[in-house]
């Protein structure tokens, strides 16, 4: 679920890992248990650390039913196993793209911390990492060891490099110790496979994506384009099969993606449109291993948010042992009505009712006021 305007611009996920943890223990503040789908996605996770093999799960919900806060729940509960590596991705972007596949890709390079992943290790630990990647890959174990074991300048160069944020010169080439740009899928498998590899000598054995706006990506590209990602995506389940080189002992992958209703159908849609002609989804979608969709939330539910948001004071930027105001069993309900009990809307209007509580120095939130504050405030009642 998102967040409300002022938690959105506070508390906003960002590219510093520092306000990202900060935002994340925010965010799962508000989490109200969803015992059904926890419970499968637990099952998934569980799975992941112990099965060798790849796992895909769709989390499906419209906008406000709470995907990213789901998505950040199972990073959260992945981080219970010491050998599964969890990374949040949030696939949104402006930007247009000629190469989806290989975007797609440097997507994933650019969401993993690199430095984190190498911080609390000893110059030795990570040398024997690096050993850990296979020999049909020494280009990549020449770039992995310049981001974590050269110069100032060489770790950048290795690290944008792994990012697709520059393009490269021949000098930089030489300087990082390959030979190649990676320029197309083929070439971004291999370091994936290198990544998976050195992080299998990191001590994980699976790296779990959580990734969030997935199908944002369908915009980016011409409706032809967007198969692309879906055969990618496939491939990447079935990884490392299709591999012309040795890649060693590797992690696993497991991926969690949030995707709309809407964007489900589609996807149903052009599985029906390529039965005829065959195509990348239906061997995409037989791979799915679970699928989850986010409903409102019941009363119960309902007030169990209600509860965590008026726990919430902007001010100090963290949430109380008690509601900033105590509150009637009439406001829930009311709250209930208006809302259908979709998340984001219960933490909208209860954000414009608290604010105006405070304002006025209310001492009790009920039905009466809480009709008041939404009309005066333009969030209807």
């Amino acid at each position: 679920m998102k967040p409300d305007e002022f938690m959105n611009q506070k508390y906003g996920l960002s590219e510093n890992p520092f306000l990202d943890r900060i935002a994340r223990e925010i965010w799962l503040e508000t989490w109200v248990d969803r015992k059904e789908e926890l419970g499968k996605w637990k099952k998934i996770i569980l799975d992941s650390a112990l099965v060798e093999k790849n796992y895909i799960v769709f989390i499906i919900g419209d906008y406000g039913r709470g995907k990213t806060l789901s998505l950040l729940k199972v990073t959260d509960e992945a981080k219970q196993y010491n050998t599964i590596l969890p990374v949040y991705l949030n696939f949104k972007e402006e930007q247009r793209t000629k190469n989806p596949g290989l975007d797609f890709m440097f997507r994933i390079f650019r969401g993993i911390d690199f430095r984190e992943l190498g911080r609390k290790g000893t110059n030795r630990e990570l040398k024997n990492a690096l050993d850990s990647i296979s020999d049909d890959l020494d280009e990549v174990r020449n770039v992995l060891a310049k981001t974590y074991l050269g110069n100032g300048e060489e770790k950048k160069l290795a690290l944008y490099f792994l990012r697709g944020e520059i393009k490269p010169t021949r000098a930089d080439l030489r300087k990082l110790g390959v030979i190649r740009k990676i320029e197309d899928v083929d070439i971004a498998k291999e370091y994936l496979a290198g990544l998976l590899g050195f992080i299998k000598g990191r001590g994980f054995s699976t790296l779990l994506l959580a990734i969030d706006e997935f199908e944002y990506l369908f915009s980016l590209v011409t409706k032809p384009q967007r198969s692309i990602y879906l055969a990618l995506l496939r491939g990447l389940y079935d990884f490392p099969v299709g591999m012309n080189r040795n890649v060693g002992d590797i992690a696993k992958m497991t991926f969690f993606i949030a995707i709309s209703e809407d964007g489900r159908r589609r996807l149903k849609d052009m599985e029906k449109e390529e039965r005829s002609g065959g195509g990348p989804i239906q061997p995409l979608l037989r791979r799915v291993d679970a699928e989850t969709s986010l409903k409102p939330f019941d009363k119960n539910e309902t007030k169990e948010l209600v509860v965590k948001r008026l726990r919430f004071n902007r001010i100090k930027g963290k949430y109380q042992n008690r509601p900033l105001i105590p509150f009637k069993e009439d406001f829930v309900k009311f709250i209930y009505e208006i809302t259908r009990g979709e998340p984001a809307d219960i933490i909208t209007k209860c954000a414009h009712v608290l604010d105006a509580g405070l304002e006025k120095g209310v001492s009790l939130l009920d039905k009466n006021f809480a009709k008041k504050a939404l009309r005066e405030r333009g969030g209807n009642s």
